[in-house]
């Protein structure tokens, strides 16, 4: 549990804060109390299990509200909090597999959300991950595995995503 925790905080390092007009790329009352609630907040790890589980404004969805960069900035909180047993709310699992799965993947988005499929929005989005940022996804979505049991939405994104992905980054490396 100690080493995942480091590869994670150790992945995510040399992070910059996105900027407060950079936090979501959604609309809506959740994603304004989003932009309310992280304004300013440039130290992910500083953030407590209290707030995660609760932001924004008690809704504790900010998982999928965040913008690619927002989710990159602050997803290592979520991981570390959630490894700690302290995460109550938000699911990370969900936002790093759900959209990578063969049954998910290619439902379509209205193009009022950008159009394309979900597999396309989240390949994209996950795309401005390092190596070594996947990597430590990889290792978080294998000690989900061996935690908690059986999840087919976990092994399903494994294998249709996030092992090829991280294959591919670390190709030359």
């Amino acid at each position: 549990m100690h080493s995942l925790i480091q590869q994670i905080k150790n992945a995510f390092a040399t992070l910059t804060y996105p900027g407060d007009g950079h936090l979501t790329d959604s609309f809506g009352e959740e994603a304004e109390a989003l932009e309310i609630d992280f304004r300013g907040k440039n130290n992910w790890d500083s953030l407590s299990p209290e707030f995660l589980n609760q932001a924004p404004d008690g809704w504790g969805s900010a998982l999928s509200f965040f913008s690619a960069e927002a989710l990159q900035f602050y997803l290592p909180a979520y991981l570390i909090a959630d490894i700690k047993n302290s995460l109550e709310i938000g699911d990370a699992t969900s936002r790093l597999c759900s959209f990578v799965t063969p049954q998910m993947e290619h439902v379509k988005l209205a193009k009022v959300y950008g159009g394309g499929t979900l597999g396309e929005h989240a390949r994209q989005e996950f795309s401005i991950f390092t190596a070594k940022q996947v990597s430590a996804i990889v290792a978080y979505l294998w000690w989900k595995l061996e935690t908690e049991g059986y999840n087919p939405t976990v092994e399903q994104a494994l294998e249709n995503y996030w092992l090829e992905r991280e294959v591919e980054l670390n190709k030359g490396s």
